[in-house]
C-alpha cells in the first residue's frame, strides 16, 4: 500500500512540472489548457479531498503567480487578461465541483461504516441476548421435561394422568417456539481471534471424522486421503479447521440418505519454507442444488424423502472461518458425485520430525478411550460439571438406576481438581458456569491428558442450543453434545455409544 502511495504522488509531482512546463512555454491555449483543468479532478481522486485540496491550489497559486510576474519569464508567455480570467473562473469551477463531490463520498463513506459497525454491534447484542434468552428458558424446560417423566404414572388416577399429558404436551410446543426462535441467529466468529499453534494435520482430521463413525456407525464412510507432499506437522489453527468439517460433514449428513459415503482429500497447491498452502475437497453423493448465496444452499437431493426445512444446507460458519483466512469455499457439482472445496494457508513446523504414514492404517492417532477395555454405563464413574444444584438433583434422580457412582462438580475450576485426584470413566460437562466454564475446562483436561496418553469422554450438556454452539463443543474437545431440553434416552444412548 505504501508502495502504491509513493508511487501516486511521483505520478502527480511528473504531471504538474509537465503542466508549469506547459504554461511557461505557451502550450495552455487552446486543447493544452484541457490538461489543466482535468488535473483538480484526478488529483482528488487519487489521493482523497485533503491532499487533492492542497496540491490543486498549489498548481492554480502557481500558475497566477507565473501570470503576474511574466515580464520576468520568456517572451512565449503572451496570455492576455481575458484568457486568465476565463482560466481561473473555469479552474476554479471544476476544482470546487471535484472537491465538493469527494468530500460528499468521503462524508457517505464515514456514514457507511458507521452504520456497518453500528449494524455489527446491534446483530451481536441480538445473538447474546437470544443465546442468554435460550439458556434461560431451555434450562427450566429441561426440568420440566425430566422431572414430568420421572413421576410414577402408575401411582397416579387417571385426571392426573391427564395433567401430566397436558403439561408434557405444553413443554414440547414451548419446545418448538424455543428451537424457531434459536434458528434465526447466526454464528458470528471471532475475526481476531486465531490461535496458531503446532498441530498435527492428520490426527485433526481424523479425530473429526471419528466423531461421525462414532455417531452413525455403520450407517456412514468417511474415507481421508491425504497427498504424500503434504507435510503433517503444521502451524495455524486446528479448531478452526475442525469447525470447517463438523459444518460441512453435518449439513451433508442432514441432506442425504443412509448408508452415506463421504471422501476428504488433501493436496497441496504450493509449498515453501515459510508457507504452505492445502487444497481441501470432501466429496458426497450428488446434490442438486436449487438455489444458493453465499452461506447458504437449497438441496432438493432424491435420495432423501424428507422435505421443508431439511434440504437447507447452513455453511455458515464454514463459508466465515475459510473467508477469515483470505480462503474460499466453493460448490463444484459433477455427474457421479458433488464437492466442496476450499484452501487454507499453513505455516511449516521444522521444528518436528516430518513424518508421513503409508496410510491411515500406520498413523497413530490419540487414544479416544480410557482404555480398550469397555464399562458398562451402570458400572461407570460418571462426573457430573453442573452450577445448578436443582439441576444436578434433577439429573441425578433421571440417572439413578441405570448409573450407580455420579460424583458432582459446581464448575469447571471443582472439575479439574477433582479430575487430578480421582478416576473418572465419562464426563458430563455444562457449557455457562461461573470461576471456569465448561470450554476452557475441556481444553484444560485435554491438555491433562496429553502428557498420559488417556481420553476420558465428555459430553456436553447445555442449553446453548445456537448455531456454532456445538460445533464450538466438538472443537475444544468433547466427544459429543446434547442440547437442553432432552429425553434421558437420548442421554444414555450417547453415554452407551462411548463406554460401550
Amino acid at each position: 500500500m505504501k508502495n502504491k502511495l509513493t508511487g501516486a504522488y511521483l505520478l502527480i509531482l511528473g504531471c504538474g512540472i509537465i503542466l508549469i512546463y506547459l504554461f511557461l512555454s505557451g502550450g495552455a491555449r487552446n486543447t493544452g489548457i484541457l490538461w489543466f483543468f482535468a488535473f483538480p479532478a484526478v488529483v482528488i481522486s487519487f489521493l482523497g479531498y485533503r491532499i487533492g485540496y492542497f496540491l490543486s491550489i498549489l498548481l492554480f497559486l502557481m500558475v497566477v503567480l507565473i501570470f503576474i510576474f511574466k515580464s520576468s519569464f520568456p517572451d512565449t508567455i503572451n496570455y492576455d487578461i481575458h484568457f486568465m480570467i476565463r482560466f481561473i473562473g473555469v479552474y476554479l469551477l471544476i476544482f470546487s465541483t471535484s472537491y465538493f463531490f469527494d468530500f460528499e463520498r468521503h462524508i457517505y463513506t464515514a456514514w457507511q461504516e458507521k452504520s456497518i459497525e453500528v449494524t455489527k454491534q446491534e446483530n451481536k447484542r441480538k445473538d447474546d441476548f437470544l443465546s442468554s434468552l435460550s439458556h434461560q428458558i431451555r434450562t427450566p424446560l429441561n426440568n420440566l421435561t425430566m422431572v414430568s417423566n420421572l413421576i410414577d404414572r402408575n401411582k397416579l388416577d387417571a385426571e392426573h394422568q391427564d395433567l401430566i399429558d397436558t403439561i408434557i404436551a405444553s413443554t414440547n410446543n414451548l419446545i418448538n417456539v424455543v428451537n424457531n426462535i434459536v434458528k434465526v441467529s447466526k454464528v458470528e466468529i471471532d475475526q481476531e481471534y486465531s490461535n496458531k499453534i503446532s498441530f498435527d494435520l492428520y490426527s485433526t482430521i481424523d479425530n473429526t471424522l471419528k466423531l461421525f463413525r462414532n455417531q452413525y456407525k455403520d450407517d456412514i464412510t468417511l474415507d481421508l486421503i491425504v497427498s504424500d507432499l503434504v507435510q503433517f506437522n503444521l502451524i495455524g489453527d486446528p479448531i478452526r479447521l475442525k469447525q470447517i468439517f463438523l459444518n460441512l460433514i453435518e449439513n451433508i449428513v442432514k441432506v442425504s440418505g443412509f448408508p452415506l459415503n463421504i471422501g476428504i482429500d488433501v493436496v497441496v497447491i504450493r509449498k515453501s519454507d515459510q508457507l504452505v498452502q492445502l487444497s481441501f475437497s470432501v466429496k458426497c453423493p450428488v446434490l442438486h442444488i436449487v438455489k444458493f448465496d453465499e452461506n447458504n444452499y437449497f438441496v432438493k437431493n432424491p435420495n432423501h424423502s424428507v422435505e421443508g426445512e431439511e434440504n437447507f444446507l447452513d455453511l455458515g460458519i464454514a463459508h466465515k472461518i475459510v473467508k477469515l483466512f483470505n480462503g474460499e469455499l466453493r460448490f463444484e457439482p459433477h455427474e457421479k458425485y458433488s464437492q466442496f472445496k476450499f484452501h487454507l494457508d499453513f505455516i511449516p513446523d521444522t521444528k518436528k520430525e516430518n513424518e508421513t504414514p503409508n496410510n491411515e492404517s500406520d498413523y497413530k492417532a490419540p487414544i479416544l478411550f480410557s482404555s480398550d477395555k469397555k464399562i458398562n454405563v451402570s458400572d461407570a464413574n460418571v462426573l457430573l460439571v453442573e452450577d445448578n444444584a436443582i439441576n444436578q438433583k434433577i439429573v441425578i434422580l433421571s440417572l439413578r438406576g441405570f448409573v450407580k457412582n455420579i460424583d458432582v462438580a459446581f464448575n469447571g475450576k471443582e472439575a479439574l481438581d477433582k479430575f487430578g485426584k480421582s478416576r473418572y470413566d465419562l464426563i458430563l460437562m455444562d457449557i455457562q458456569m461461573p470461576i471456569m466454564n465448561g470450554i476452557i475446562a475441556t481444553k484444560k483436561i485435554r491438555e491433562l491428558e496429553a502428557a498420559t496418553n488417556t481420553h476420558v469422554p465428555i459430553i456436553a450438556i447445555t442449553a446453548n442450543a445456537l448455531s456454532g454452539d456445538k460445533e464450538a463443543c466438538l472443537s475444544a474437545g468433547m466427544n459429543d453434545y446434547i442440547s437442553k431440553p432432552f429425553q434421558i434416552e437420548m442421554l444414555l444412548n450417547k453415554m452407551k455409544n462411548l463406554l460401550e
